[in-house]
């Protein structure tokens, strides 16, 4: 799920192109310390991500494989950690369900494959709540899993700032609150954890804001308390965003996810200490975030991570009895899993029989690439397969088939469908105008008119000149912050009243892209000297020889 054809599909702008090229731009420098986007300083986030996705480009090449690879470990790495802790705290079948839950989960096996930091985040939180609990857990509070905790909260921080400690320490105090331990809140927040967690957070910032000042009021203000406080990223969700995310996002195990919770809440007073633990953490990383004014699907991985092991739980009941109510109850998700797939199929089915103009929009409105539309007799099959998967679990009320029920339909998604996800991927990409520049003279200098389109730099393997008033197309906060405090204009950002200058000073061929938008302003700049002409869907181009830009 998290390894398979990792290199198969494009980057998609505008994430996964843009922290590519950050880390494809650190790889190239060797700047550790201040990662850059197209030569400028990109502080929305700490260095650590970067700084693997770096490392792996080095080892691996710029490629797709190569920027997707930290990720994928980082999430190798959690289901590794979930069954050696569930191992011993539960038994190994349960911990092994936990970990097919778990990769099934689309949050998880989504994030764990696309170039983001949000699972690297999610390994250091898992890693410091794991700590703290085994830390308490035995007959005697251990201080070196304390320490391991707090190295873990300290490395969270170095991936995505103090959320990176502030989730882990949020999940325990009311975990053990919870489980009426609250001394065991002394230990996890003793001042040596503290001087850890500063320990290795505190030089990577200090050394930061030495090199830029600015960096200070941005990192503590604006990015940190900003984000909690106010919707100043323009990403303010309602409270009750993160209720239909996590549906989708752990979908088709939220069909056993809710009857379970409710069998839990009724079996309270049976619960095991790992099981508190789990219920406190799902919960508290959905309120957290949800009491956030910026939200973003990602935020609740870890508890999408905490819910696959509360239903692993519930599965491992009912694979070691078939005749109590956990196999009951899954044997009924089954049935209700099997009436979906039905469903499913039947309005596939309706869709193709009602005539090829018919399936033909229905495919467009799905993709604008048909290859989905292509493997209709696959999906039907699929449908059918669950279905009886479902109907055969419901019937004889063995976990394992319902199971496998459940984990066919994401597993499909990373097979079957993935011709269809590759050309779905294309359209939101910049591999497809990075193969229309290939052609270009080398050393020909592209630049962009008013816009940017996240990881044409990656595939080109050089930095691009922005043509604008400001760098806002990049969409990078700090960046737009650091220019308002740069005493000197970037080289590689053109004011428009500049651009007849800078044009005439080339000593390269130049190509300028803009997309549908900013056509007109393209052509009335240079259409009457150089053909505007279409590049790829969206983009239009014009080529400018070395010698003739007077």
């Amino acid at each position: 799920m998290l390894f398979s054809g990792l290199g198969s599909l494009p980057l998609m702008q505008p994430d996964e192109g843009r922290n590519a090229e950050v880390g494809r731009e650190m790889a190239v420098s060797g700047s550790w310390l201040v990662p850059t986007l197209e030569g400028h300083p990109y502080l929305d986030k700490p260095a650590a991500y970067f700084a693997a996705v770096a490392v792996s480009l080095r080892a691996f090449g710029v490629n797709e494989w190569g920027a997707r690879m930290p990720s994928a470990l980082c999430g190798g790495l959690i289901l590794v950690l979930l069954y050696a802790f569930l191992r011993r705290r539960y038994d190994p079948v349960t911990a092994a369900l936990a970990v097919i839950v778990a990769a099934t989960s689309p949050m998880v096996f989504t994030f764990s494959r696309i170039v983001i930091m949000d699972i690297m985040l999610g390994l250091c939180t898992v890693a410091a709540i794991l700590a703290a609990f085994v830390a308490e857990d035995g007959e005697s509070p251990d201080r070196r899993w304390h320490a391991a905790g707090a190295a873990a909260a300290g490395a969270g921080m170095l991936v995505k700032g103090p959320v990176g400690a502030l989730v882990p320490a949020a999940v325990l105090v009311a975990f053990f609150w919870a489980d009426g331990r609250p001394r065991a809140l002394r230990r996890v927040f003793a001042p040596r954890n503290f001087l850890i967690v500063l320990g290795l957070f505190l030089p990577w910032f200090a050394a930061l804001v030495y090199v830029h000042p600015e960096f200070f009021h941005y990192g503590v203000i604006e990015e940190s308390l900003g984000r909690f406080f106010t919707p100043a990223f323009n990403r303010g969700q309602p409270f009750w965003f993160f209720g239909p995310v996590f549906l989708v996002t752990f979908f088709p195990w939220t069909v056993l996810f809710v009857p379970m919770v409710v069998a839990a809440w009724l079996a309270r007073g049976r619960l095991t200490r790992a099981d508190r633990l789990f219920i406190a953490w799902a919960i508290v990383v959905i309120v957290f975030f949800s009491l956030s004014r910026t939200k973003q699907p990602g935020y609740i991985l870890t508890g999408v991570v905490a819910s696959a092991v509360l239903v692993a739980r519930g599965l491992g009941y009912a694979w070691r009895n078939r005749e109590g109510q956990a196999a009951r109850l899954v044997s009924r998700g089954a049935l209700v899993l099997a009436g979906l797939a039905l469903a499913s199929g039947g309005a596939l089915g309706v869709a193709v029989v009602r005539g090829g103009a018919d399936a033909g929009r229905l495919a467009a409105r799905a993709v604008r690439d048909r290859a989905f539309w292509s493997l209709w007799p696959t999906f039907l099959i699929l449908a059918l397969a669950i279905a009886a998967l479902g109907l055969a679990a419901f019937a004889t009320r063995r976990a394992g088939l319902a199971v496998a029920a459940f984990a066919l339909f994401p597993l499909a998604l990373l097979t079957v469908a993935l011709p269809a996800v590759e050309g779905y991927a294309r359209t939101r990409s910049a591999k497809p105008l990075a193969e229309r520049l290939a052609s270009l003279p080398s050393g020909t200098e592209i630049a962009c008119l008013d816009s940017y389109p996240p990881g044409l730099s990656f595939y080109l393997g050089r930095t691009l000149t922005l043509i604008g008033e400001d760098a806002t197309p990049l969409r990078s906060n700090f960046v737009l912050y650091w220019m308002r405090h740069a005493p000197v204009r970037p080289a590689t950002l053109v004011a428009p009243s500049k651009r007849d200058e800078w044009l005439a000073s080339r000593e390269t061929a130049a190509f300028i892209l803009a997309p549908d938008n900013s056509r007109a302003d393209l052509d009335e700049w240079l259409g009457a000297r150089f053909p505007v002409r279409a590049t790829v869907s969206g983009w239009w181009g014009a080529s400018v020889p070395l010698g003739e830009a007077h």
